[in-house]
């Protein structure tokens, strides 16, 4: 059975160890008190720049809200054990866990139709890397636009503005796949001595 992961606790957690209020944690991350509020009692589903925000404002890595690092050198992760994000027409899948010293992020994205990652253009050090494994995905970066479609590559500098979105009316599947240079995690900060998520600082 998929794991479906608590978001809200995970948030709530974070802020606490940070000792930031609800509108404290807003102004860093450039939402609503009200949205901050709504995800901590799991009323609403972030969409993945919301989720980038607020790793970028908590310090952490994106894959936090998945679940925790993993001590060992091989990671095998069944179709069926990985951990999933839900809500605004679009499934996150990420791997669970990280290897020590590990420089990517893979996540496996569906988008409804009409579905996108949010409102808001993200930029951060590194690349990404995409395939698209059914139907077809649009990025905006810099300004153009490039069709992915099933089968193709897609690698860019992410430091360049980017959104991904699915203007179509099939869904689409693809792998994203986002670089942690020199394992500083700084680039999924914006897309963890005393505080249990010290092994997610970036």
């Amino acid at each position: 059975m998929d794991k479906k992961i608590s978001l809200g606790n995970r948030l709530r957690q974070l802020r606490t160890e940070r000792r930031l209020s609800q509108r404290d944690l807003a102004a860093q991350a450039g939402i609503s008190t009200n949205s901050i509020s709504l995800i901590e009692r799991e009323e609403i589903s972030p969409s993945v720049s919301t989720l980038q925000n607020l790793a970028g404002a908590l310090n952490i890595k994106v894959s936090y809200f998945f679940d925790d690092e993993y001590s060992g050198d091989v990671l095998l992760v069944k179709g069926h054990e990985r951990p999933m994000i839900t809500g605004n027409g679009l499934v996150i899948e990420g791997v669970g866990k990280r290897l020590q010293g590990q420089e990517v992020e893979p996540f496996l994205v569906t988008l409804e139709p009409h579905a996108m990652s949010g409102e808001r253009q993200v930029v951060h050090p590194g690349q990404e890397f995409i395939c698209c494994q059914e139907g077809k995905v649009e990025y905006l970066i810099d300004g153009q636009s490039y069709l992915v479609e099933k089968g193709d590559f897609l690698i860019f500098e992410a430091t360049l503005p980017h959104i991904w979105r699915n203007p179509f009316d099939e869904r689409a599947v693809f792998i994203l796949v986002i670089q942690t240079p020199n394992e500083s995690r700084d680039s999924v900060q914006r897309h963890f001595v005393d505080f249990p998520s010290i092994k997610h600082i970036g």
